[in-house]
């Protein structure tokens, strides 16, 4: 995507207002819950489009086709919800589905990173290792973990191990 078609984005998004609810200055209801609803009162200033109003959601403030539905680098966004959709990518951001484990998002991670991609959000509440095996494999994405879970039967000295790589890597350990 070329830089004009972004600074052309950049300069829309500038000028776009803010679209607000209908009397959200004067409601707390709607203050908590800012979701655009359409006027639709007969005698609504708001939809007859009156001067010192807010504006109204129109087609006119829609941005070039080009850059629609791009993440803001200017790659295109897609949300994957399988390591197999990892496969073949290239040039875009990966988003995590919502809805994917824990256990799954550690592995489309892992074949982000080993792709080179970028994730829109990489972040992993936590991880269970039970072997150093199985932290050598996710420790390519060690920035991308917040929090190491390490079982109390490993033996001693495994697990001290683990637990000193982790504190190096920057990982907080819980037991």
């Amino acid at each position: 995507m070329s830089s004009r078609l972004l600074r052309v984005r950049r300069k829309i998004n500038s000028k776009r207002p803010k679209f607000l609810r209908h009397e959200t200055w004067k409601k707390k209801t709607f203050q908590n819950n800012p979701k655009w609803r359409k006027p639709r009162g007969k005698d609504n200033k708001m939809r007859m489009k009156r001067s010192g109003k807010q504006p109204l959601v129109s087609v006119g403030y829609r941005g070039p086709k080009e850059v629609r539905g791009t993440h803001a680098s200017g790659l295109k966004e897609i949300i994957v919800s399988t390591p197999e959709q990892v496969n073949g990518l290239e040039n875009v951001i990966v988003r995590i589905d919502a809805t994917v484990g824990n256990k799954k998002k550690i592995e489309i991670v892992k074949k982000a990173v080993n792709a080179n991609l970028k994730i829109a959000n990489p972040s992993i509440t936590y991880a269970k290792v039970n072997s150093i095996e199985e932290y050598e494999s996710i420790s390519p994405i060690s920035k991308h973990i917040k929090k190491l879970i390490v079982p109390l039967s490993l033996e001693s000295e495994e697990r001290m191990e683990i637990v000193r790589k982790a504190e190096d890597a920057g990982i907080e350990v819980e037991e």
